[in-house]
């Protein structure tokens, strides 16, 4: 079309350059990392748990957190429909909708999911729940965030949780790689 009106330098110049580096590189040319603090998906497990009336998720002891965690990741079922509707903060349904838009897009335009201010295993498999959740396809690679001294030293003890954990051994496999960032 653009040949038929007489853009020859257009149609065969930045045009096709374009074309041509999106064809290989594809749309996404940079992976986008998201952030988001360990806190924020406790509370929007919290809300998920209230609104199945099945407790405050916030209250729960790590073993069971991580039980339950791991029982929905194993489950073909969804926790929620996907019409439902959570009573929730502003800030909870701002972690919900980036979920949705990470499984919209797709993990191919984007690096690593982190976790700031990482302190349990439990924290990792909310991401992963949360992505599974919301649909997506290919689970981002999760990197925790061990930052103050006292998570610093129970790190080793949530690394050593989570590699004992079936599902997330297993879930390496759909990601790539088979190390922990």
């Amino acid at each position: 079309a653009l040949e038929e009106r007489g853009q020859d330098l257009l149609a065969h110049g930045a045009l096709k350059d374009l074309i041509r580096r999106v064809q290989t590189f594809g749309i996404n040319l940079v992976k986008l990392d998201v952030r988001q603090e360990s806190t924020r998906h406790e509370e929007v497990m919290d809300a998920i748990t209230s609104h199945l009336g099945l407790g405050q998720y916030a209250t729960w002891p790590e073993e069971t957190k991580v039980q339950w965690l791991t029982n929905e990741l194993l489950s073909n079922r969804p926790l929620l429909s996907r019409n439902a509707t959570l009573d929730c903060s502003a800030e909870v349904q701002e972690a919900l909708d980036t979920f949705r838009v990470i499984s919209e897009i797709g993990a191919e335009a984007f690096g690593a999911y982190i976790i700031s201010m990482a302190q349990s295993a439990s924290d990792v498999l909310e991401v992963h729940l949360l992505q599974k959740e919301m649909g997506s396809k290919r689970h981002l690679r999760v990197a925790p965030l061990f930052e103050t001294k006292q998570d610093l030293i129970n790190a080793p003890g949530a690394m050593k949780q989570l590699y004992s954990n079936d599902w997330y051994r297993q879930h390496f496999t759909t990601v790539g790689t088979e190390y922990q960032e």
